[in-house]
């Protein structure tokens, strides 16, 4: 009696120093792999058996997969794993494992050679050799973790003894479990937090380098630095060349050197087809060299009310910037929108003066003379100087759109010119008096063609006329009466696509500048009185087939086909027209004297009677 409580004893404190062990390991931090071989290990040794093993459910929980083993070989492992796996659901006999794991209920097979539910691993356990095993279910209070599986060699029915063992060892392995995957939860949060701390860390950093980059740039643009200084401190921070480039300039910021091959890049992307649209963030862009090769380029947009008035160029790829620097670039074009944004405002401004004291230039309204050259002189414009005058109709085109075009032009042609060419609206014409110094009137035509070509809608061509040089008020008034009546000539004789000087319209160019309608009104009633009210008495266009007459250079097949009628009718036309005229038309003189006429009474329907700005009234 006395030697079996002595053997009892020595057990128990077996179990206890093992227990301990695992509590052991557990605080010390093993994985939950190795945890699991140890229990097996601890099992095997305390009970005796050959073989141990413990099965814990995958993580789609459909399957029980061997996690930690004792004696078991890798063969017989990776069949049961791979090979046939212990599954928890859609068996028609389940395995004794699945059995203790939904029931909760220790499962011994005393033979597994012959045992229905352990025919998928007869043969491992064969040629593992084995011939009983127990499963018995690692039960926690949220639910069963899997199994205890305990295997012997010789045929052995597992006593209710042994039973309440592996049950007793079961739970402590439960908790060693629980507490394993609470303490690997732990360690994982705080693997997170701390990665989360660093992360915030850097992401304070990071905010407050943009938050100083903001502020430097800023009070770049407060002390009046303008693009040129924005541009400038960001490449300094970049550490790569920066452009700038908008529809009326571009700049260059940083080492020359080292924004050649990107400024060439722009010039020839340039001559091409337009890149895609900007992009409403940073993105990369392959710019075309002359070589048919490319340069990788950033591009930032500047953007004003979904507008991109620019865009912000550096060299190199996207993903070599550090988010440091791709803030710098996303700060530094809204810092240049805000520029660009006060740039406008100003234009604005200057361009609805301009607009005023051209009007009252030209209308003689409002302050004297003298006080429009002065505020003209304010705004940086000598109107005192020799100035060409430049008239271009537009078709009602909005002031904003007025603007834009023509800023880009006087940007790519004045330059720095001292002093500024003049810009303005009024009514329907685009008005510029343009610098000429002691140049030729004819050096303003390249301006001109510009302005032209720049409020030209698809579709239409609009017609420039340059007339002066004038440099006094009243210089001003006539060279543009004269320049306005070119254009709208131009325009009723069908040109268009031209700028014309006033040698192009021959012997109309003196008409145009002569100051005494009345007289030239006279001269008109003279010659072709008498055939206008023979029209208005008969309902006839003897007048009109005149003008075509003399445009065909009086050949009456020609007349006859423009007119769409017999050639016999143009010859009776023609005697008709003379004999009211009481002019024959084979006569020089009379001949010259009826062009004249005409081409007067074209000239008096753009002139003469109409008030300034004022649409002509039609040819008769």
């Amino acid at each position: 009696m006395k030697e079996r409580s002595d053997r009892t004893a020595e057990r128990l404190r077996s179990w206890l120093k093992a227990l301990g062990t695992v509590g052991a390991a557990v605080n010390g931090g093993i994985s939950l792999d190795e945890l699991l071989n140890m229990v097996s290990r601890t099992a095997s040794e305390l009970m005796g058996y050959d073989f141990c093993s413990v099965t814990v459910p995958d993580a789609n929980n459909t399957v029980l997969v061997i996690s930690g083993s004792y004696g078991l070989s890798e063969d017989y492992i990776r069949e049961v794993n791979a090979l046939h796996p212990i599954r928890l659901q859609g068996m028609s006999i389940p395995s004794p494992s699945t059995q203790a794991f939904k029931l909760g209920i220790p499962i011994q097979i005393e033979d597994t050679a012959t045992n229905p539910s352990f025919v998928p691993w007869a043969a491992a356990a064969q040629r593992q050799g084995f011939s009983s095993m127990i499963a018995v279910p690692i039960a926690a209070p949220n639910g069963t973790l899997g199994t205890l599986n305990c295997f012997t060699r010789r045929r052995h029915p597992f006593t209710s003894e042994e039973v309440s063992l592996l049950t007793i060892l079961a739970d402590q392995v439960a908790i060693a479990i629980s507490t394993a995957n609470l303490r690997a939860e732990q360690a994982r949060a705080i693997v997170e937090l701390t990665s989360l701390n660093k992360a915030l860390e850097e992401q304070y950093t990071l905010q407050r380098q943009v938050a100083d980059v903001h502020r430097h740039l800023t009070s770049l643009a407060l002390g009046g630095g303008g693009i040129e200084d924005v541009g400038t401190a960001l490449a300094e921070l970049l550490k790569r060349p920066v452009v700038v480039r908008s529809d009326q300039d571009t700049v260059m910021c940083g080492p020359e050197n080292d924004a050649r091959s990107l400024m060439d890049g722009l010039k020839e992307s340039a001559a091409r087809p337009a890149l895609p649209n900007p992009s409403p963030a940073l993105s990369d862009v392959e710019l075309p060299l002359p070589d048919g090769s490319s340069v990788p380029a950033v591009s930032a947009p500047v953007v004003i009310r979904d507008e991109v008035v620019a865009t912000i160029w550096t060299t190199g790829a996207l993903s070599g910037l550090t988010p440091l620097e791709r803030h710098a670039m996303e700060h530094a074009a809204t810092v240049m929108a805000l520029e660009f944004l006060h740039a406008r405002s100003i234009a604005e401004s200057v361009w609805h003066r301009s607009g005023q004291i051209l009007s009252g230039i030209l209308l003689g309204s409002g302050p004297s003379p003298s006080v429009l050259f002065d505020q003209a002189r304010r705004l940086g414009h000598d109107l005192a100087e020799p100035h060409a005058v430049i008239v271009t109709r537009h078709d009602r085109v909005s002031e904003s759109e007025l603007q834009s075009r023509l800023t880009s032009v006087l940007t790519s042609r004045s330059g720095g010119s001292d002093p500024r060419p003049f810009m303005g609206a009024h009514k329907d014409y685009v008005i510029a008096l343009w610098p000429v110094g002691s140049e030729p009137l004819v050096a303003a035509r390249a301006i001109a063609d510009e302005i032209r070509l720049s409020l030209s809608e698809r579709g239409t061509l609009q017609i420039s006329a340059v007339a002066g040089p004038a440099s006094d008020p009243a210089g001003y008034v006539e060279s543009f009466a004269t320049a306005r009546g070119a254009a709208e000539l131009g325009r009723l004789r069908g040109i268009s696509g031209q700028t014309l000087l006033l040698n192009d319209l021959g012997m109309a160019a003196v008409f145009l500048q002569g100051p005494d309608t009345a007289r030239l009104r006279s001269y008109c009633e003279e010659v072709l009185g008498p055939l206008q009210r023979y029209d208005a008495a008969h309902g006839t266009a003897l007048i009109h087939t005149l003008s075509v007459l003399l445009h065909c250079d009086l050949d009456a097949h020609k007349a006859a086909a423009q007119l769409s009628v017999h050639t016999s009718t143009i010859l009776r036309r023609r005697r008709l027209i003379e004999d009211t005229l009481g002019r024959e038309m084979t006569n020089v003189a009379a001949l010259t004297s009826i062009a004249a006429a005409l081409q007067l009474e074209e000239i008096l329907a753009v002139t003469g009677a109409q008030g300034l700005g004022q649409q002509p009234d039609p040819l008769p």
